[in-house]
């Protein structure tokens, strides 16, 4: 991937404190994945400000492999709208490679669950809707979309982060042979042995898993969105019955969803 070279990295020596080197205090972990941990830290200059730093062991090509690809993208994508940008340029560090972020008040969707009205969750996905269709017209595809990967600040905008499963697609291409998102927020097709799988119309499923726990607070692993539409109004039922659909060639684009739910809420067409 020759355009990581174009992005300048800090390599600092194992025995030097990466915190203290940008001017912050670790403060705790806020995450622990399996590849990864996302640590909180806040400014030694102003205490108020707080960082979300992503540590990544790198300890084999295919790490390292990783953690460009992951910077690449979030630089390719830092000009879209509710995508979290990287902050100082990203770090290595001894064994580890190092992404330092905004940190997000209201954290995840999940945390936000019985907090806002069915109103205002629709302005969120619209939102997150606009960023993803933004992103892939950049040919980059998500292939992890669900509630703890879209974030919100204080007023409740919504940010796409996690690009650790994200690639770019090769120009005038939109299909792949595997797909690797989470159980409960994949479309059916990618659990099928044959045909070529459209990378947009499954990041729009997952989207859609993600925009459905939200409203009916149920977990996808354990129920058939379709199956679960009786306890969201009607009219957003009615989105979601349209996004989830099995078919991909059925399923509505992100284009369709957003004309859609325009024509329900036309105040958000200022988020287009």
């Amino acid at each position: 991937m020759s355009s990581v070279e174009q992005i300048r990295v800090i390599q600092l020596p194992k025995e030097v404190d990466v915190f203290h080197y940008h001017r912050m205090q670790y403060s705790s972990v806020l995450h622990q994945g399996q590849r990864s941990k996302i640590l909180l830290a806040r400014s030694q200059i102003i205490p108020d400000k707080k960082f979300a730093v992503k540590q990544m062991p790198l300890l084999s090509d295919e790490d390292r492999d990783r953690f460009s690809r992951e910077m690449w993208l979030m630089k390719l994508a830092s000009d879209i709208r509710g995508v979290v940008t990287l902050l100082p340029r990203p770090v290595f560090c001894g064994p580890n490679g190092y992404l330092i972020m905004p940190f997000y008040d209201k954290r995840d969707l999940l945390s936000r669950t019985g907090k806002l009205s069915h109103d205002n969750w629709m302005k969120v996905f619209v939102r997150a809707a606009v960023s993803l269709r933004s992103l892939h017209k950049k040919n980059i595809y998500h292939q992890n979309l669900r509630p703890e990967n879209i974030l919100l600040n204080t007023r409740d905008v919504a940010f796409i982060s996690d690009f650790g499963a994200a690639c770019l697609l090769s120009e005038g291409c939109d299909k792949v042979d595997t797909w690797t998102a989470a159980p409960g927020f994949r479309g059916p097709e990618a659990d099928k042995e044959d045909g070529q799988l459209c990378t947009f119309q499954l990041d729009t499923y997952s989207l859609a898993v993600s925009m459905w726990q939200v409203l009916s607070g149920l977990c996808p692993v354990k129920n058939k969105p379709l199956d679960h539409l009786d306890n969201i109004p009607p009219q957003y039922a009615a989105l979601l019955r349209n996004l989830l659909l099995p078919d991909p060639d059925m399923r509505w684009t992100l284009d369709k969803f957003l004309t859609e739910a325009l024509e329900l809420h036309p105040d958000l067409s200022c988020f287009l």
